[in-house]
């Protein structure tokens, strides 16, 4: 059991030491080189986070949107093809079966 264990964190880790292409593409050469971002004091950011207000109007627009994505989940929970359709395919089906 032991012996499984360590080759199991072995390969593991050796997986942890492959290249990701599609992460080092998905960085634009200009990020790359650009320097780290500075910090601000955290007044400041709790400043700028006071500017921020939740609305009526922000949250009926959220509630909109809500609505939106519960009826496009209502919909896409909906069968594809019809009882009717279905029953032709799998007639079908059973005559060439």
């Amino acid at each position: 059991m032991l012996r499984l264990s360590l080759a199991f964190t072995f390969v593991a880790l050796l997986g942890a030491c492959s290249d990701f292409p599609q992460l080092d593409d998905a960085v634009s050469p200009a990020a790359k080189i650009a320097p780290y971002p500075s910090l601000i004091p955290i007044d400041q950011a709790l400043t700028n986070a006071q500017d921020v207000q939740i609305t009526d109007e922000s949250v009926s627009t959220l509630k909109g949107r809500m609505n939106g994505l519960k009826n496009r989940t209502t919909r896409a929970k909906r069968p594809v093809i019809d009882t009717e359709t279905r029953k032709r395919l799998q007639d079908a089906i059973d005559r060439h079966s």
